[in-house]
């Protein structure tokens, strides 16, 4: 029976498995079908307006404009609708649909599908607007209740205001009171910090039991001293709407452990690592105190397993990969710190500044599972009062015992000559301009890709303004020199998109990686590569894409709608990876950067495909930031 045959149709289709079953009903009691033979044309360039909605059940069409030569805009398929603007309008239709072979479509009128976005105005929307920015919502949310270890608690952290779970009662004390009655209050009430406050009863510092414990006891400071010469006077606060999600983050990015809680200018509350473990079981905060507590690198090894594990909570909750990746990011890096500070004590450290980065994914906060580490040292030029051969011998030291050190926690080597045999992976940095310089003017592939990577370079210990000297030395370099800007755009815009005929994925067909997409090389390097071109462009110096993206935006040099589709695009390409690997990962194979496409459900399926229209139009926008005059100025 045509009825049930298409609710069952119209319940596994984008936008209209969004819609109640008395709704889907109701277009399915209202149809027909329509059949066009191959090759035939079923809305001609300029002809009438279409008088329904069609929906192709079985075979597909080809989108095109007439000109002098016919002009491919689309190919749609088994799910596709088309014909919904001109319906809309009353206009004249604006392509030629033809059938590409013997197609099925149903049709629902211009009456009922009028009923229905007066109904459901998102509906209407879908077709008007970017299907990100309605529905990538609902795909993450199907992700997630696929998942069937999703827990109340993980989900409390993502939705719930931070002042749910702050300490409403909030204790103070004058300043001015003695370490000795501070303690006595604090035991008291039984609360592990105490706000101390100045004039007009204002918030002043705050003390914890830690500074009591490291500050008084291990110090030996006078119990009778003003509580305030131990108070950490710089207040960190976080407004109360704000979610305890974003209140982890700040407190795991700044390694504190108590965060206050304001409402508009009133102290409201003080929320704790206690009050998350007490929300979700296991902290992120308690992993950093883990780190912070090892003293050698094998006692780290535990450490990077529990990471792994959040982030399989955090995907198993469904949310969003650049959350994700907010909280990862700064695990990591907290990890690797601990390391390189292992290394300085056991061999000491430089009397010169210098600056440990990371490059690559990991310098654009964009690496998950750690498969490989991209890192290296720079030094200042300004070294008059440094001996150049004891800086290389703690650069070949500090490298040495890294290696060494990163293999007994479990990461992953990295690459002690990535531009090269005899080309140290340390440098001052006028050595590192010349040796990026001199990778670009190579036509070396390999140190080519690497030099690439490292314009996305990020300080993780040190002095950072050195990685920023660099870049600005760096990115003006490639912003005059033709052949470096072609370097920087040509690879990325020479690649297609992995969406080819038909709308169906291009996958490897031979090998192991038969029926598997490469959705980094085919799909988020598409997107990171045009980004980071458009902010070499205009020397924006973060690493970060969707930050990239965002102050591109702010700037006026890509428009919202443009940088709203790409954050979406990259952030559901950089999920739906991390969940293959974690998949991978817990069947003990080989974590990669592959997918199976037909594994994915059919609304993952589609928002795969519609991350690959974004790609072309970022491809334009960056090729338009270099033959501007004024890029960069």
């Amino acid at each position: 029976m045509i009825t049930e045959d298409s609710i069952h149709f119209f319940k596994n289709i984008p936008p209209f498995q969004f819609l109640d079953e008395s709704t889907i009903r109701e277009i399915a009691e209202n149809l027909s079908l329509e059949f066009s033979p191959k090759n035939s044309l079923i809305l001609t360039q300029d002809g009438p307006p279409s008088d329904c909605l069609r929906v192709i059940k079985k075979g597909g069409v080809r989108v095109y404009l007439s000109n002098d030569d016919d002009i491919v805009l689309d190919y749609k398929s088994e799910g596709d609708s088309f014909g919904y603007l001109s319906l809309i309008s009353g206009d004249k239709t604006r392509t030629n649909i033809q059938a590409i072979e013997d197609t099925l479509c149903y049709q629902i009128p211009r009456e009922t599908v009028l009923h229905i976005i007066k109904k459901e105005p998102l509906f209407g929307e879908y077709f008007m607007k970017s299907f990100f920015r309605n529905y990538m919502d609902k795909t993450y949310r199907e992700m997630r209740n696929k998942n069937l270890l999703f827990k109340e608690g993980e989900k409390l952290l993502y939705t719930s205001p931070v002042k749910n779970i702050a300490s409403g009662d909030v204790i103070k004390a004058p300043q001015t009171i003695s370490i000795k009655d501070a303690a006595a209050i604090m035991s008291q009430n039984m609360i592990s910090s105490l706000v101390l406050t100045g004039e007009q009863d204002l918030p002043a510092g705050i003390i914890t039991d830690t500074d009591l414990r490291d500050r008084v006891v291990a110090a030996g400071i006078d119990s009778s001293t003003p509580a305030r010469e131990i108070m950490s006077s710089k207040l960190v606060t976080i407004d109360s709407e704000s979610t305890c999600f974003d209140a982890l983050s700040t407190m795991i990015r700044l390694n504190i452990h108590h965060l206050l809680v304001t409402e508009g200018h009133n102290l409201a509350g003080v929320v704790t690592n206690h009050d998350f473990m007490l929300l979700q079981g296991n902290s992120p905060l308690s992993i950093l105190k883990n780190i912070d507590r090892q003293n050698s690198a094998k006692d780290l090894a535990p450490i990077r397993d529990r990471i792994d594990q959040t982030i399989s909570i955090l995907l198993q909750e469904g949310v969003r990969s650049s959350h994700i990746l907010r909280i990862i990011t700064e695990l990591h890096d907290r990890l690797i710190i601990k390391i390189i500070e292992l290394c300085i004590s056991k061999m000491g450290s430089p009397h010169c500044p210098f600056a440990f980065f990371v490059y690559g994914s990991e310098g654009r906060r964009e690496e998950t599972f750690k498969t490989v580490l991209h890192c290296a040292i720079a030094f200042d030029d300004e070294k008059t009062f440094c001996d150049k051969k004891d800086i290389d011998e703690f650069c070949r030291g500090l490298t040495e015992n890294l290696q060494e050190m990163l293999g007994d926690c479990g990461l992953p080597e990295f690459d002690m000559e990535p531009l090269g045999q005899g080309v140290p992976v340390y440098g001052d940095i006028s050595e590192w301009e010349q040796k990026i310089v001199r990778a670009f003017r190579s036509g070396n592939r390999a140190h080519t890709d690497t030099v690439l990577k490292m314009l996305d370079a990020r300080a993780i210990y040190g002095d950072t303004s050195i990685i920023e000297s660099l870049k600005d030395r760096v990115y003006r370099q490639i912003r005059e020199n033709e052949k470096f800007r072609a370097l920087l755009m040509g690879e990325h815009v020479k690649q297609k998109s992995p969406v080819g005929f038909f709308k169906k994925f291009v996958v490897d067909d031979q090998g192991e990686k038969m029926e598997e997409l490469d959705a980094k090389q085919k799909g988020s390097s598409h997107i990171v590569s045009s980004v980071r071109a458009m902010a070499i462009a205009h020397n924006i110096k973060e690493t970060s894409t969707i930050e990239r993206l965002r102050i591109l935006e702010k700037r006026g040099l890509i428009n919202q709608d443009l940088m709203n589709n790409a954050v979406s695009a990259l952030e559901f390409l950089l999920h739906i990876l991390m969940q293959s690997q974690l998949k991978k990962k817990e069947l003990h194979q080989k974590i990669d950067n592959c997918i199976e496409p037909e594994k994915l459900s059919l609304l993952e399926k589609r928002t795969l495909k519609e991350t690959f229209q974004i790609i072309e139009p970022l491809k334009n926008a960056a090729l338009r930031s270099f033959s501007k005059e004024n890029a960069g100025v």
